[in-house]
Formats: structure tokens, sequence, C-alpha cells
């Protein structure tokens, strides 16, 4: 495992949606873990940039998404689904 360290929140939300953009540019056909909360927020803003700007497309993508408890309703705020 490789662990990365950064000075705040914003450099660690850039270099999580490099490393997922990067995955997405080499396979476009990617499964992709994606996790509900607010820590990954920055994160999925800043790969949304990146799909406005023509940088990656995630037409052939598909999602896992993981909700961090169970069970919980898909009514419920702190869902995945509902997020």
């Amino acid at each position: 495992m490789k662990i990365l360290k950064f000075a705040n929140y914003e450099e660690m939300s850039a270099a999580a949606a490099d490393i997922i953009a990067k995955q997405i540019n080499v396979k476009g056909d990617s499964v992709l873990g994606l996790a509900t909360g607010s820590t990954p927020i920055g994160m999925y803003k800043k790969l949304v940039e990146m799909n406005k700007s023509g940088l990656i497309d995630f037409s052939n993508i598909k999602t896992v998404n993981l909700d961090e408890y169970y069970p919980i309703s898909p009514k419920n705020r702190q869902s995945y689904r509902y997020f």
C-alpha cells in the first residue's frame, strides 16, 4: 500500500481526482468503487470539472456505490442513493 500525505483538503481532493482520471483514461470502461459521505465531495467536484472540460469521459464507466452504514434506507440523507 502506498500512503500519500497532503498539506490540505484541496491538494488531497485534486490528487484523488487525478488518480481516478488516469484510470479512466487508461481503461475507459473501468468499474469504480465510489464512497458516500463528505470526505470525497472535493474529489467529485474536481472530476466533474475534468468531465466538463473534456479531460475525462464517464460514458462507459460503471460504478459500485458504497454506503457506510448497513442497513440504510435509500431515503436516508446519509445513503449514497440519496446523496
